[in-house]
């Protein structure tokens, strides 16, 4: 977006004048002075009879006093009436960036706050989140608005004075995988850490693994690390509870899976718990049938080759992932 053109008829008088700026200048009484034109960088104009004044940097009312000075005592105009006029405010650019409807760099008339500039671009899109980060000459701040908005001073209390960029982040979390809800979705009030952005997208599904991987991006440097679910909603256990930033995400893979098939009450596809045996894995199964027996399964597992092996394991032996179990008939 281009800059914006705003000119005003009531204008403050403490408004200060910058290079860029585009005046208009009466003199009451003399329209031979009116004047149009922009502050040059150096913040001077050259007036009519005076030359050069340099205006930048002073309010429109300090800049009308000092030409109207200069011209009394050059001995051109006894007690002249002068008046500034902003036609064109440039000085004094706020670049509006991310998720809001009409990004791009906005002249302020006026020391501004946060509220009145979110609404002159037009609010927030529906794929914003609530966090909003200021980056100015001194520093950076980042604002949660669902945390602030309730305050009394609130967004206003946020105030622009010009040459700040504001960037309203997206909801740029993805929580991927075996979840009820999987998506992208917003860092907002109340919504940081991973188990948070978990319970947003509904929870791990039946068939997720209690193992997540969390994917972070700091400094440009992507980190990778394996989470284990439980931790996140234990007490007092924070180590793996991180808070999540723009361009982090969750995956939670396929939870391991183990096979049942032949005299099985419910033969098939099974989730491996955490510590499962194989008699806990025949129970998943439904137990043998009439015509089964425990006393004689095979378990066919692949080796790291790739080989499989047919094993006969005993009913307290820990089940591994895509471990078949055969349940055989009885014979007698």
């Amino acid at each position: 977006m281009g800059a914006w053109l705003n000119t005003v008829s009531a204008q403050e008088p403490n408004y200060v004048l910058g290079a860029g700026d585009l005046v208009k200048i009466t003199v009451f009484n003399n329209p031979d002075l009116t004047l149009e034109t922009r502050i040059a960088e150096g913040d001077i104009i050259s007036f009519p009879l005076i030359g050069q004044v340099k205006i930048g940097g002073m309010s429109t009312f300090a800049a009308e006093k000092r030409i109207a000075d200069l011209l009394e005592k050059g001995s051109f105009i006894k007690k002249p009436q002068v008046n500034i006029l902003v036609t064109q405010f440039q000085s004094k650019l706020v670049s509006v960036l991310g998720s809001v409807f009409k990004p791009g760099r906005y002249p302020l008339e006026r020391t501004t706050n946060l509220a009145d500039l979110l609404a002159l671009v037009g609010g927030v899109t529906p794929d914003g989140s609530d966090l909003v980060t200021i980056v100015s000459a001194t520093g950076k701040v980042e604002y949660d608005l669902q945390k602030i908005v309730g305050k009394a001073d609130g967004m206003k209390g946020i105030i622009l004075s010009g040459g700040e960029v504001v960037f309203v982040h997206s909801r740029d979390i993805s929580v991927m995988g075996q979840v009820l809800r999987p998506g992208k979705y917003a860092v907002v009030g109340g919504v940081r850490t991973v188990a948070d952005f978990l319970s947003v997208a509904g929870g791990v599904s039946p068939t997720g693994s209690d193992t997540i991987t969390v994917t972070t991006v700091r400094d440009g440097k992507i980190n990778r690390f394996d989470v284990d679910v439980d931790s996140l909603f234990r007490t007092g256990d924070n180590a793996a509870n991180i808070e999540l930033a723009s361009g982090d995400s969750i995956y939670v893979p396929h939870a391991p899976m183990f096979y049942i098939y032949g005299e099985a009450q419910r033969p098939g596809s099974y989730r491996i718990e955490r510590g499962m045996t194989v008699m806990q894995a025949l129970a998943q199964g439904g137990g043998p049938t009439l015509r089964g027996t425990q006393r004689n399964i095979k378990l066919n597992r692949r080796n790291a080759k790739g080989d499989t092996l047919e094993l006969h394991p005993a009913l307290s032996d820990p089940i591994q992932p895509d471990d078949v179990l055969y349940v055989q008939e009885s014979l007698f």
